[in-house]
């Protein structure tokens, strides 16, 4: 399948040798993807992420290096898990190591010499789905990522919410159970524990041993195992409960599955969308909203830091955004 993102063309008129670099800072993992002026993707790296700030930017320093060899980038763009202030400051990452209150994105800038954007990752990608993916013509839709722990992000009227300070759409610490699983971010019961990758784990070890994690509960249940199918559905549960929550809030048009969880959508799409629809009040079944998997899988983060740094970019250098002026603005057009 050919990825690329329309936006990152309408506005990087630099030069054909132009490359523009996006990633993905999770808990576990970095992914980074560079795309040519048109917007199409060229490769990606992966490398595992590191503990702390200084070690994290020193290894986007690199990885940006590694990406840009050969080329010549213009423009970083960073979605990374956790509260990210509208200036670039982490405030709380409970999924990464020692980064709490770093200012990632002026210290990456230094290392690079150029601007970085910075953003929580799940508000990337769903600016990418809203631009070329799974939400193109959606006015009002929410994102859900399933990863080591849940982010989201809350397209309303066209644009990413980002709240009074930068801080909004995080369900993934919303309580889906009061007393229950402790979380990394010290409360109890966030639906994280019940519905991410890491819970799914944890549910595999659980009901069917210590020799199963998720990618084993999912091959299973393409065979047809019954316990796997069985794990599944209990997760699928646990996760309409808090899509049901969302909806209810923002009576979304759509959800959009993304992280890596989505890559076996098809395996809990027809189970989550009956939960959901048990749950769900004042809908009927042809009624509540679509729940569709992002058309980028886990690209759709790195894709849309990617379009975020061309569009600061283009800013910094006085042009004008296609798209609206960073990313939350009205829209205008590069002349």
């Amino acid at each position: 399948m050919t990825i690329s993102t329309p936006g990152i063309a309408d506005v990087a008129r630099d030069a054909t040798s132009a490359v523009h670099i996006g990633f993905d800072v999770g808990g576990t993992k970095i992914f980074g993807v560079v795309t040519d002026h048109d917007g199409a993707v060229q490769r990606t790296l992966r490398e595992p992420t590191p503990d702390g700030a200084a070690p994290l930017m020193a290894a986007l320093a690199d990885m940006t290096a590694r990406l840009g060899s050969g080329s010549r980038p213009v423009s970083v763009g960073v979605g990374m898990a956790g509260l990210i202030t509208l200036d670039g400051r982490v405030t709380v990452s409970p999924n990464l190591t020692d980064v709490d209150g770093a200012d990632i994105g002026s210290g990456l800038s230094e290392l690079l010499d150029m601007p970085v954007f910075l953003d929580n990752e799940v508000n990337c990608a769903a600016r990418w789905e809203m631009s070329a993916g799974a939400a193109r013509g959606v006015r009002n839709g929410v994102m859900v990522s399933l990863g080591t722990g849940i982010g989201g992000a809350f397209m309303l009227n066209g644009e990413v919410l980002r709240g009074s300070g930068g801080l909004a759409g995080e369900p993934g610490h919303m309580i889906v159970e009061a007393g229950g699983r402790q979380c990394a971010c010290g409360r109890r019961g966030c639906w994280e524990m019940y519905a991410s990758g890491s819970a799914l784990d944890r549910m595999a070890v659980e009901r069917l041993g210590d020799a199963f994690r998720g990618p084993e509960v999912t091959a299973a249940a393409r065979q047809g195992d019954a316990a796997a199918l069985g794990v599944l559905d209990e997760f699928a549960y646990w996760l309409a409960l808090g899509i049901s929550n969302l909806c209810i809030l923002t009576d979304p048009e759509m959800v959009v599955i993304g992280g890596g969880l989505s890559e076996d959508w098809d395996l809990l799409a027809r189970s989550t969308d009956e939960h959901v629809t048990a749950l769900l009040i004042g809908r009927s079944a042809e009624s509540h909203p679509r729940i569709v998997p992002s058309e980028a899988g886990e690209l759709s983060a790195a894709l849309g830091a990617a379009l975020g740094g061309v569009q600061s970019h283009s800013a910094a250098l006085g042009g004008v955004q296609s798209h609206s002026a960073a990313l939350g603005g009205a829209s205008s057009r590069v002349t």
